[in-house]
């Protein structure tokens, strides 16, 4: 009977923090949808909603600091997986190919943001080349 009663106490936990965590409010292309999800059911609590962080002690992920020059997919990755000082690790959380899924969605919302990686000049770097 305890045991039946510590399943039960920790099927109730484990409703209450998908329950409550932030729905999603953006509408994202059906490509990026399973990603959406995936982090909607394993980093919003922290992270927020659509990854913009308010209200929450993690960092917002719709960010210029997280763009792939500063913040690679290899390092979302590793992070997802390994945890930091400040994050657990979800590798029981979370399936690689889910956080394929995550990065890709989470690039496609700093895209929609207006966050893109500074493209050279063309110019700049040809007229490099000529010299």
């Amino acid at each position: 009977m305890k045991h039946f009663k510590s399943h039960i106490s920790i099927f109730i936990s484990v409703l209450f923090i998908y329950s409550c965590a932030p729905k999603p409010t953006l509408e994202v292309p059906e490509p990026y949808k399973k990603g959406q999800q995936y982090f909607h059911n394993v980093c919003s609590n922290c992270h927020g909603s659509d990854a913009m962080g308010k209200h929450t002690q993690a960092p917002r992920l719709i960010d210029e600091e997280y763009l792939a020059d500063n913040f690679s997919d290899a390092d979302i990755r590793e992070i997802v997986l390994n945890g930091t000082d400040k994050m657990p690790p979800q590798k029981k959380n979370v399936t690689s190919d889910e956080i394929t899924e995550i990065i890709k969605y989470l690039r496609y919302s700093q895209k929609a943001a207006g966050l893109e990686l500074e493209e050279e000049d063309e110019d700049a770097v040809s007229t490099d080349n000529d010299d």
